[in-house]
């Protein structure tokens, strides 16, 4: 503490020797106190200034500090709520309830003190922002935008309004007129702010993240893979980009690079999951069975465990009546449930010669619970119902393979087999010939449909 500092203390104690009861002198020194950390001290005052006056806005916004610095946010929460009752147009009173609510978790209570806050504020580039970033429904496109555009004014030193306007306008989600939700993406626009970003700071990596993701979208694989390689260095991303690398490298063939990505991917928590995910597939194609087992065990479990967050999370928003909350966390454990329906199906087949065996033949039904119109598992498990002589259960799971992804030819041509034994021969036919459309050298599709058109002619 400076000298002056310490001589305004001194003074401040004297004061309240000869007028204990002075409010302004135990404001002032409880703001001191609270400065120095010194919280019983602090307490003390405090109460001695409620003890005989209930008037003071400052008082109360004071204990409201001291109780987030104690971590009593449900306390001070009400004292909050005095202090903006008894004056209500201070700006700060509305900041530090913004900052209470936000520990509470209590984002609608946010939502009002960041716009009581604006309105007092008007040129509070944070409070825009912050709001900005409060608003998740579509139904907000439009203020949201407005918003960020604003605090890209307010904040011209700061490029994360603009990251963020950048990441709104490529979402895209806008509420119609009649109350569906549509994705009007801004490609263009969201590309020029993320470069302006990189022309002020090249180092910003989550923008070159979200700037390859949309130049993949555009097919400039060459531009998103530098920009990710990029982003390898900066730790904070490097998950990510060692992820999408991977799958890049995949995708093109290059079974060596994806497993170099993949396992750098793998050392990120966020990451792991996925990670070990897409390593398992790439040794599934390899052949290396043993590998791929291990790699999908892995995976599923800690998929199970995203699950089961994602569950309670979803539930959660569904009590709070935040469908469109509650519809994001559904779409992510889609996702997750996607990702466990293809590991356990990749289990089944790194076993195949055994899926007669029932260790083995539980990850088929495994994949098809977490991901009931997955086409492949469903294909395998109408083959299953084939071998078990049960037609009517396997034309079933065939028609789901085929909903579920209409190209799945191996299907089409089941369905055809068993559409002849029904002597549905129009049927067959036609699964036939979706079958040469899709694959037009398979000469055994080719070869019964010559058979079936032959008896029809009869």
């Amino acid at each position: 503490m400076d000298g002056l500092t310490a001589e305004a203390l001194r003074h401040l104690e004297k004061a309240l020797t000869h007028e204990p009861n002075h409010v302004p002198a135990l404001i002032a020194l409880s703001n001191a106190y609270l400065k120095q950390g010194n919280f019983p001290e602090v307490e003390k005052l405090l109460k001695k200034a409620l003890s005989f006056r209930q008037d003071q806005s400052e008082v109360f916004f004071l204990m409201a500090r001291l109780l987030v610095l104690q971590d009593d946010h449900e306390a001070a929460a009400e004292s909050i709520d005095e202090a903006i009752k008894l004056e209500a147009d201070q700006p700060k009173y509305y900041r530090l309830g913004s900052d209470i609510a936000r520990e509470r978790k209590k984002t609608f209570e946010r939502q009002l003190f960041l716009e009581r806050l604006i309105d007092l504020e008007p040129l509070d580039g944070k409070a825009h922002y912050e709001l900005g970033k409060l608003l998740h429904h579509p139904d907000d496109f439009d203020r949201v935008k407005l918003l960020f555009e604003i605090s890209i004014d307010l904040l011209p030193d700061d490029t994360q309004p603009m990251f963020s306007l950048a990441q709104h306008l490529y979402a895209g989600e806008k509420s119609l007129a009649d109350g569906t939700i549509s994705v009007q993406r801004e490609p263009e626009n969201a590309k020029e702010l993320l470069r302006e970003i990189l022309s002020v700071d090249p180092r910003e990596s989550k923008a070159k993240i979200l700037l390859a993701e949309i130049e993949l979208k555009s097919d400039e694989e060459i531009v998103a893979t530098r920009l990710l390689e990029e982003a390898l260095e900066d730790k904070r991303t490097k998950g990510e980009a060692s992820y999408e690398l991977g799958l890049i490298w995949e995708k093109k063939g290059n079974a060596a690079k994806a497993t170099r990505y993949y396992k750098s991917a793998m050392e990120y928590e966020d990451w792991e999951a996925l990670g070990e995910f897409r390593l398992a597939l790439v040794m599934l194609g390899k052949g290396k069975s043993k590998d791929a087992v291990k790699h999908f065990g892995k995976c599923i479990s800690s998929f199970k465990k995203k699950e089961g967050h994602l569950v309670k999370s979803k539930d959660l928003h569904l009590e709070k009546l935040d469908f469109h909350a509650s519809r994001k966390e559904l779409e992510s454990l889609q996702l997750i449930r996607k990702c466990l329906g293809e590991a356990n199906l990749g289990i089944y087949k790194c076993n195949y010669e055994s899926r007669n065996d029932e260790s083995f033949s539980r990850y088929l039904d495994e994949a098809l619970i977490h991901y009931p119109h997955y086409p492949e598992a469903n294909y395998e498990k109408g083959l299953r119902h084939i071998q078990s002589g049960e037609e009517e259960n396997a034309k079933e799971r065939f028609e789901k393979s085929v909903e579920g992804d209409w190209n799945h030819w191996p299907s089409h041509m089941e369905l055809a087999k068993i559409a002849k034994i029904g002597n549905e021969l129009q049927k067959a036919e036609m699964h036939l010939k979706i079958v040469l459309d899709l694959d037009p050298t398979n000469k055994a599709a080719s070869s019964f449909l010559k058979k079936i058109q032959k008896s029809s002619k009869k």
